[in-house]
């Protein structure tokens, strides 16, 4: 169910380190991820609403920006209770149209998204700093975990083009998921010089799907530090944050 709602405002302060103020011009996210915490954290958990299928289109967004732009000072993170670039945003366009605005306003802006429709946006990611999330490298776990979300040879081939387009692009590993640690870091080093890794936080989300699999020791933070490990002997250490 896509439901088209008007919002009372759009620009919210955050805590997120690499800006001072956030914009979710949606509520839910139709890429479905199992270990969100946007399912239970921030106004979905409110809409009766089931998660990766229903999303609310905050049809105002772009407007609201314009309106509230001049009582901010600093830059823009889009987006952290859902993805700016999933499914609906093809329709809808309001990313890029906050996008627009911002950057008229010659604001900082910081991406963060798993899809290939940022590629639609090109021309206006010159000045931006984008992070493509990428969580594996094993498209079966992918499936379970992140059922709507591009595959990952589409994320790595956005990573390709916006690299060749001289975008400033960076790889997110959030939540680390269950992978070929290696294999994956070779992958990513065709193209990045670091990477940032997070430990998947909040494991009463997927712990039955994790058992079902036998990927319950991926839960661990040893295995989370193996993975670093394997990381850092293919980038080096201080190219590895975590």
């Amino acid at each position: 169910m896509i439901q088209e709602t008007t919002a009372k405002t759009i620009i919210t302060r955050t805590k997120i380190p690499v800006a001072k103020y956030v914009i979710n011009p949606y509520i839910g996210c139709t890429f479905g991820c199992l270990y969100c915490y946007a399912r239970f954290i921030g106004p979905f958990k409110y809409t009766n609403s089931r998660w990766g299928r229903d999303v609310w289109v905050k049809v105002n967004s772009a407007e609201l920006v314009e309106r509230e732009l001049p009582r901010t000072a600093g830059d823009f993170f889009l987006s952290s209770i859902c993805d700016p670039y999933q499914h609906v945003e093809k329709k809808y366009g309001l990313t890029r149209k906050i996008i627009e605005t911002l950057t008229s306003h010659f604001r900082e802006v910081h991406l963060m998204t798993k899809s290939n429709l940022i590629l639609r946006d090109i021309d206006l990611l010159k000045n931006l700093s984008v992070t493509l999330t990428i969580t594996t490298d094993r498209e079966e776990v992918r499936k379970v975990l992140e059922p709507g979300a591009p595959s990952i040879e589409e994320r790595i081939q956005t990573l390709r083009k916006l690299k060749e387009s001289g975008i400033d692009v960076s790889v997110f590993i959030g939540p680390v998921l269950v992978m070929d640690a290696e294999n994956f870091a070779r992958m990513l080093s065709r193209y990045v010089e670091k990477v940032v890794l997070d430990g998947l936080n909040y494991h009463r989300q997927v712990y039955s799907v994790y058992k079902r699999y036998g990927w319950t020791e991926w839960l661990t933070k040893e295995k989370f530090m193996e993975v670093v490990e394997r990381f850092e002997k293919v980038f080096g250490k201080g190219q590895v944050i975590y």
